[in-house]
């Protein structure tokens, strides 16, 4: 059995009309019948009190003549009411003078006071009967209440007659009426059954009313109308995704295919660097791994040398989306290792995290051999430079002397050409004893082999600025400097930068008094400085040809020198990882600048001399 919230809504409604027009007018009745009973008590009491006054004032005679008849027939008037079981007249010893019984029933007791009372199934009457103001006797009357139990049953058949036609009525009323609220409803209904089972949301209640229901089916409508819209744009997501899918498989195919057709050594990580595709190449190098599924397990392949810092490398390219970039040894199948050039990038997303990593390893062993080979080489040039340039000293320093010593003791008596001749020989020895330093200069530039120690970069700059003392008097410079940090880098490589770069702005000046200023700012992971002068500038187009060995852009004898300064500055800054260069134009001044790694690398220092180009 269904219960009630269960039935159609067309029954609810005529279960509830019907109900509340039932309950309403039975609620109505049963109010009218009350009322009526209370208010008919009301107009019983005052017509049996005026009827009983009536019967008195008639028997006032009686009582005084002691005439029963005559009180006996003023009684009998009382035959027209039917409910009056009795009435009696009373003497004042209580006894009766006469009485009226409807059915043989005896007189009530004419002790009772005067007035009304009301004791179902009756109520008695009491009421002194006075001449000239005095009591001479008493009439007590009962009334039986049988009248007011008639009256309710008649008021009672009305109201249930009503009821049962006003219930008729609101029945078929509202069975024609309760359509007006349940079509809309049931079509409703109906849309989002058809809705439900189709999945088509195109379907639409139709709106026949105005009202709140109206204002529903709009609404549903709307709603249809947004998940419609919703829907297909879902699907057109889905489709477009399933197609991107497809196409994301191909170009993964493609990729695969890429990966191995190329002699590298291909791989792909996930964003947490964890290593989920390796090429045939690297297979067959490596030959079978213990364990394929470990994203780890390349890092048994590398040299015991090189492990550590290839996983801190990788690990800080994984934190910091910074490419990665590292030389290290792999260990073949047959155990032997070889140089690998390992490379990767991330691959970032459109909200520009990164989604996965793709990387290469590209054998290099053949290059580094001929990079050791290059560089023992280079070291025994350098050597050689170095011996030549230190061997060169004495025989070149003996012929700038004795070129001096004859100067001085045969000048007077050499011929005009002889000391022509001789003031060449003199000058060159000059410039060849010069060009010697320097030479040896350079090459001491990078021949060190010691750790680099934390200098005071502005303490440095004071010392190579007490050895250009005497320079910067000369030409009334004035030398000013922001703030310098510490640096990691040797006193003597840093001082020797200093000195050849303001030793230039004080040689290459312009007849205003020179001004030089140096700064340094921190540039990303490194210390930036700048030495800025007011000179007479540099054409843009050899910028580049000044840091050459040799480069010279002024031949005249105004600006001496071997133009090995520039290239000494370049060797040493290029030994710590960083850079120099310039910025200038012609009659504007020079600004040099050169950076300094804050964590500078294990760099070779020697003792410096400072150049004098």
């Amino acid at each position: 059995m269904r219960t009630f919230r269960d039935i159609p809504i067309k029954q609810k409604l005529l279960i509830i009309i019907m109900g509340t027009t039932t309950v309403a007018l039975l609620l109505e009745g049963i109010g009218i019948v009350a009322f009526d009973s209370i208010l008919f008590r009301g107009y019983l009491e005052r017509d049996l009190t005026a009827l009983a006054r009536i019967i008195a004032d008639n028997s006032t005679a009686a009582l005084a003549f002691n005439d029963p008849e005559s009180a006996t027939e003023t009684l009998g008037a009382l035959r027209v009411r039917t409910h009056l079981v009795n009435a009696c007249i009373y003497r004042p010893d209580a006894t009766v003078l006469a009485r009226y019984a409807r059915s043989g029933e005896p007189c009530p007791s004419a002790n009772a006071p005067d007035g009304v009372r009301f004791r179902d199934p009756n109520v008695t009457v009491s009421l002194g009967i006075l001449l000239s103001g005095r009591r001479i006797g008493t009439l007590v009357m009962l009334y039986d209440l049988g009248e007011i139990a008639e009256r309710m049953r008649l008021y009672g058949t009305t109201v249930l007659g009503v009821v049962l036609g006003s219930g008729l009525l609101a029945f078929l009323l509202s069975s024609s009426l309760r359509s007006i609220i349940a079509t809309p409803i049931s079509q409703l209904v109906r849309a989002t059954t058809l809705v439900s089972e189709t999945n088509d949301y195109g379907i639409r209640a139709q709106k026949v009313s105005g009202d709140e229901l109206g204002v529903l089916v709009d609404r549903f409508n709307e709603m249809l109308a947004g998940i419609q819209s919703r829907d297909d744009t879902l699907t057109k997501a889905l489709r477009d995704r399933e197609e991107a899918l497809r196409e994301a498989e191909k170009a993964r195919e493609r990729f695969r295919f890429m990966a191995e057709s190329m002699p590298q050594k291909i791989f792909t990580a996930t964003p947490a660097g964890e290593v989920d595709y390796f090429n045939q190449q690297w297979t067959d190098f490596t030959g079978p791994s213990p364990d394929p599924a470990d994203p780890w397990n390349w890092a048994q392949f590398v040299h015991p040398e090189d492990v550590e810092a290839s996983l801190e490398s990788w690990r800080h390219s994984i934190a910091t989306g910074a490419p990665f970039y590292f030389q290290q040894r792999f260990r073949r199948a047959d155990g032997a290792y070889r140089w690998h050039l390992s490379r990767a990038h991330a691959m970032l997303d459109p909200q520009g995290k990164i989604s996965m990593w793709i990387g290469s390893n590209t054998d290099i062993h053949e290059q580094k051999e001929k990079e050791e080979e290059l560089r023992r080489a280079n070291e025994d040039l350098q050597q050689f430079a170095y011996s030549a340039s230190h061997d060169l000293q004495e025989p070149v320093r003996n012929v700038a002397v004795y070129s001096e010593i004859v100067a001085k003791r045969y000048y007077n008596l050499l011929d005009p050409e002889g000391r022509q001749f001789l003031g060449f020989l003199t000058e060159g020895g000059r410039r060849l004893v010069t060009l010697i330093n320097d030479l040896l200069a350079y090459t001491r530039a990078g021949v060190v082999e010691s750790d680099t120690a934390t200098v005071d970069s502005a303490a440095v700059l004071k010392r190579a600025l007490f050895s250009l003392a005497e320079a910067v008097r000369e030409s009334d410079a004035t030398v000013t400097h922001d703030p310098l940090p510490q640096v990691s880098m040797s006193e003597a490589h840093l001082q020797q930068v200093f000195q050849n770069l303001i030793g230039n702005a004080l040689k290459y000046r312009r007849e205003a008094p020179p001004r030089i200023h140096i700064s340094c700012i921190r540039h990303g992971d490194a210390w930036r400085f700048s030495v800025q002068d007011n000179g007479i500038g540099i054409d843009p187009q050899y910028k580049e040809k000044i840091f050459g060995v040799f480069k010279r852009l002024h031949r005249d004898q105004k600006y001496s020198g071997t133009g090995i300064g520039l290239a000494i500055c370049q060797r040493v800054v290029e030994r710590y990882g960083g850079r120099i260069w310039v910025e200038s134009e012609l009659g504007k001044g020079a600004t040099f600048f050169f950076t300094i790694p804050q964590h500078g690398p294990r760099a070779r220092s020697a003792t410096i001399e400072p150049s004098t180009g």
